[in-house]
């Protein structure tokens, strides 16, 4: 059995005539070929798992048996960029693809904070433009609950639907739930601006008549 190193090549292990060899040549989203004699006439059939090779290669050396030893370090790694390969390709995307999201969420996560560092930094910045705490104790109590239930959550994990589930929760009247909706808002925008999220998970909500 060969274990696949690159696209059409590997290391054999092969018992009798029967030998599996890692290819993406002619079958990108599939990862293993049986190579195999029949009627005098060599014969390749291709599975997408290996397990399925096996079984296949068994049906044709009942005396075929799997690798007695171990990938190498790179070989495994091989391995898996072809496992990771196909698994893309079932859904129509590459690797490159996986990894540039991969890297955008990352380093989205690193740059975003909690639901309460976001709402003390958001306080924070409206003090700089009110002369009394007047307005900055309304804001934070009004935000209060908000910050209860969502406090230890990032804030880019936060979406539209939980916002309006959570304000739809709310025991006040109209004009209240209102205002705590549009501070949000605020607050949400004012974490786009530094960078926390990409988009304001509020102006996906319709404009509500509560």
């Amino acid at each position: 059995m060969h274990r696949a190193v690159a696209p059409t090549t590997g290391i054999s292990a092969t018992q009798g005539q029967n030998e599996i060899a890692g290819s993406e040549a002619n079958h990108p989203h599939l990862k293993f070929v049986v190579n195999y004699r029949e009627a005098g006439k060599r014969k390749q059939k291709s599975f997408e798992t290996e397990q399925e090779a096996v079984q296949f290669a068994r049906t044709k050396n009942p005396n075929f048996q799997r690798d007695p030893f171990e990938d190498t370090e790179p070989q495994a790694a091989a391995r898996m960029v072809l496992e990771c390969t196909n698994r893309l390709y079932a859904h129509g995307k590459t690797i490159k693809d996986a990894t540039d999201f991969f890297i955008q969420h990352v380093a989205a996560g690193e740059k975003s904070c909690s639901v309460s560092k976001l709402i003390e930094e958001f306080i924070a910045a409206i003090q700089k433009h009110v002369a009394t705490g007047v307005a900055v104790d309304d804001v934070r109590f009004h935000l209060s609950g908000f910050t209860d239930d969502f406090g230890d959550r990032l804030v880019k994990t936060i979406t539209s639907a939980e916002i309006g589930e959570w304000l739809d929760s709310l025991n006040v009247s109209t004009v209240t739930r209102d205002y705590v909706r549009r501070l949000i808002m605020v607050a949400f925008s004012f974490a786009a601006e530094t960078g926390y999220l990409k988009a304001n998970p509020v102006f996906e909500l319709s404009k509500r008549s509560l």
